[in-house]
């Protein structure tokens, strides 16, 4: 397998309309997500020849990739919350 990029990977990847998450775990490794948007469709091959040739089966791939989308996460600015605020 070449070198992943994973920034242009994830990058790739988004513009194709598959997004990727990363939730953490309790043992302290991470669960990789892909959530496919409706622009994936038209792309589906794209996307799984480049998750293959990239990423495929790669167990230390996968981490790699889940704990940069994680540290990218933490490192974003939060977006506002439009719950209820609670009462004082």
């Amino acid at each position: 397998m070449l070198e992943l990029d994973i920034e242009a990977f994830v990058a790739k990847m988004d513009r194709m309309g598959l997004k990727l998450t990363a939730v953490p775990l309790a043992d302290g490794k991470y669960r990789l997500n892909r959530w496919r948007t409706m622009q994936a469709f038209e792309h589906t091959q794209q996307i799984q020849d480049l998750w293959a040739s990239q990423v495929g089966t790669n167990q230390n791939r996968i981490d790699q990739l889940a704990a940069h989308l994680a540290q990218a996460a933490a490192a974003a600015p939060k977006r506002p919350s439009f719950g209820f605020s609670k009462a004082r």
